[in-house]
Parts: C-alpha cells; sequence; structure tokens
C-alpha cells in the first residue's frame, strides 16, 4: 500500500490546478473534477467545506469510484498499484 504523495497523485494523473493563495493550502491537484487538496499535514478530498483525509492509494482509488463510478487507472500502465 503506497502512501499518497504529490508525486503518486501525478503518476495517477491528477495536475496542479491555480489556487487562492491560503496559507493553510500549499497545492490543489486535479482530475476529471476532483479536487485532492495537500496541505501541510497530509492530503485532503474536500467536499462541502469538509475535509476528508486520505492516507494511501487505496482510499484514493475508492473515493474515486464512488465518485465516478469508474476505476483509477496510473497514467503508465507499468506502474503496479496497491
Amino acid at each position: 500500500m503506497k502512501l499518497l504523495s504529490e508525486d503518486l497523485l501525478k503518476e495517477y494523473g491528477f495536475t496542479e490546478k491555480p489556487h487562492v493563495a491560503n496559507r493553510v493550502i500549499v497545492k490543489v491537484m486535479t482530475r476529471d473534477n476532483i479536487d485532492i487538496v495537500i496541505k501541510e499535514d497530509g492530503i485532503y478530498y474536500t467536499n462541502l467545506g469538509f475535509d476528508y483525509p486520505l492516507r494511501d492509494i487505496a482510499s484514493l482509488r475508492k473515493l474515486y469510484k464512488e465518485i465516478k463510478s469508474e476505476e483509477l487507472k496510473p497514467l503508465n500502465p507499468n506502474i503496479i498499484s496497491d
């Protein structure tokens, strides 16, 4: 099980999204209208003002499947996910 990181998000096709400067939010990564927020204390999915922590790739894949009804796959098929 891989812990989430900015590099891993990029491997799965997430790109940096411009956002309003905020001292809490470091970066916002997006793919298919799903925004993942990288803060100093972790990585989160934010919806309706609530932050849901995402610790590993399994939790991101589960979230993506719930929202999009399809599997989240890496851009490079040679990447072994888990």
